[in-house]
């Protein structure tokens, strides 16, 4: 059975978390030695007993042998190796993990199944961390497992909100698992070093448990633990020289892709049209490294010279959740077999702009939220306009829009845009709880505020008072990084917010300065059962209950802990 992208991916990701279950716990039980020896030994048979059983071996060891195909697999298909730093390490760190890895099962497996003697822990620490080369071997095993584990499991996880959410906790747990487990395996190592040097009698029949008395199963552990990791670089390089072999055949049928800016690049039969672009050095986003995970390198196919290869299970999924139209297409996915344009929809600057916008929670990319998004705009702004000198009019507003997003930034929010005189500003991006519903509403409160403020600051100079209509709804939207490549900024699309400006502008119709949605309430946790009006919307079938609520009622909601009072 050929083996797909899609089960290469499956098969991947499900024996990775089943090692790195095992890994998990192995090192929970090495973190026991902060307490005792004792400790971790008497804990070792439930942690083992999974993995010590039949059902246990197979899964722990195939999963091992599966994990290492999948690798193997991965670096034969590669026909190009200009990487990202961070790909570069994962392959080169994964390809070194099986070398270190072999010698210690010898180690602990092989030498249980020759010799027949239990491997605990005083017998492992003691071979493990009495020589310094073995024991900066074994901590270097460590750091490079759970970094490729948590590496994988990061970049597998980090396109899904609730992980985001929870980053702070996975970090914790990151950080901490391995910390403790090296800190046990240290505080108990060198209580063994202690005594190795009081007692060499005792290290050595320690090490002498591990050899089996049959002269031909020692001479079979020794030649095991001596070529085991040799033999595995050596099948990395045999894959290796294989596979460029017969990408070296295979040059005699090529394929030439053409971009937008006239760049044409010919390229061998097999080669995604990303891995062409990653040897034709013309940035192109991928922000999953190439595994269908993401959508960001998709391309607009604009012409073909043949059929193009059908969608695999993995772009079809990944094309079926963003609507794709039939020419769009994954280019870490689709692999030409004539000539073609295509046109990379994500802008080239952000394959280098895109490591700094991390701080903004990495939604340059975007991603679906629940929040609770405010429009608000000024009445009356021609009239304010018609009577002024341009500098006076600039000179209102700013103190208008300093006003609004200074009450934004206390509440929590973020400003999304200003557009002429008004604002929108999106609430519960970082904290899903209540999905910013509360902090909307405090906001809301504290704009009328403002407002009230400065027509009592510049009374001498407004002909009439400044007033304000503000709308609030609460719902899905989606939010990302948008605008022109240069300067985007953080906003958010969707019915959500069509609905948010909609009740920004009936607040003209309701005359009140607030209309804010029932969802958007029963989000904050407040409850109205007075003067509800049902507002037929444009674009939303049936009507949709809110609230006009003036400074007052706002005021009377305070923290989330009132029922507004409407008159």
């Amino acid at each position: 059975m050929r083996l797909t992208p899609y089960l290469h991916a499956r098969v991947r990701s499900i024996t990775g978390v089943v090692i790195g279950l095992y890994v998990t716990m192995h090192l929970c039980n090495h973190a026991l030695g902060l307490i005792s020896l004792d400790a971790q030994e008497g804990a070792r048979p439930y942690v083992m007993a999974l993995w010590h059983s039949p059902v246990g071996q197979i899964l722990l060891y195939g999963s091992l042998a599966a994990h290492a195909a999948c690798a193997l697999i991965s670096l034969a298909r590669r026909r190009e190796f200009h990487l990202p730093a961070w790909q570069w390490a994962q392959l080169l760190f994964g390809l070194a993990i099986p070398y270190l890895l072999l010698g210690h099962i010898v180690n602990t497996r092989g030498t249980r199944i020759l010799t027949g003697i239990d491997i605990n822990y005083p017998y492992e620490i003691a071979n493990l961390w009495v020589d310094p080369l073995t024991r900066a071997r074994q901590i270097l095993l460590v750091g490079l497992v759970w970094g490729h584990f948590v590496a994988g499991l990061h970049f597998w996880l980090r396109f899904h909100g609730w992980y985001r959410r929870a980053f702070p906790f996975a970090l914790l747990f990151y950080v901490l698992v391995p910390a403790a487990a090296l800190l046990g395996f240290a505080e108990v190592g060198m209580t063994m070093t202690a005594r190795a040097r009081t007692d060499p009698a005792w290290l050595a029949s320690m090490k002498s448990l591990g050899v089996p008395s049959d002269p031909g199963r020692a001479a079979l552990r020794a030649g095991l633990r001596q070529w085991a990791g040799v033999g595995w670089l050596g099948l990395v390089g045999v894959v290796f020289i294989v596979a460029q072999i017969r990408h070296w055949l295979g040059r005699r049928h090529r394929f030439r892709v053409t971009y937008p800016e006239h760049l044409s690049v010919e390229a061998t039969l097999g080669m995604s049209v990303l891995e062409v672009s990653q040897r034709a050095h013309r940035p192109h986003v991928s922000v999953c490294g190439g595994r269908a995970r993401c959508t960001t390198c998709r391309v607009r196919v604009e012409g073909t010279d043949g059929a193009l290869p059908p969608p695999g299970k993995l772009e079809a999924d990944a094309l079926a959740r963003i609507g794709a139209p039939l020419d769009l297409r994954l280019a870490c996915q689709l692999r030409p077999v004539a000539d073609l344009a295509v046109d990379p929809l994500l802008h080239p600057r952000l394959a280098f702009t895109a490591h700094t916008r991390a701080a903004r929670g990495g939604r340059e990319f975007g991603e679906e939220r629940h929040l609770t998004i405010l429009f608000v705009d000024l009445r009356g702004s021609t009239r304010l306009a018609e009577a002024r000198l341009p500098y006076d009019v600039v000179f209102i507003l700013n103190h208008y829009f300093a006003a609004l997003a200074g009450a934004v930034d206390r509440a929590g929010g973020h400003y999304s845009s200003f557009t002429g005189d008004g604002l929108m500003a999106m609430f519960g991006l970082e904290d899903a709880t209540g999905h910013g519903a509360e902090a909307a509403l405090l906001c809301a409160r504290d704009m009328l505020g403002e407002v009230g403020a400065i027509n009592r600051r510049l009374a001498s100079e407004l002909a009439e008072p400044l007033v304000v209509g503000i709308g609030l709804h609460t719902g899905p939207a989606i939010v990302g990084l948008m605008g022109p490549p240069k300067a985007p900024f953080l906003s958010a699309l969707g019915d959500t917010v069509n609905t948010a400006a909609r009740l920004e502008s009936a607040t003209k119709e309701l005359r009140a300065p607030v209309v804010v949605s029932r969802d958007t309430l029963h989000a904050a946790g407040l409850t109205i059962d007075e003067n509800c009006h049902e507002l037929a919307l444009r674009g939303r079938t049936g009507k949709l209950p809110v609230y006009a609520l003036s400074l007052e009622d706002l005021r009377a909601m305070e923290g989330g802990r009132a029922t507004a009072a409407l008159a």
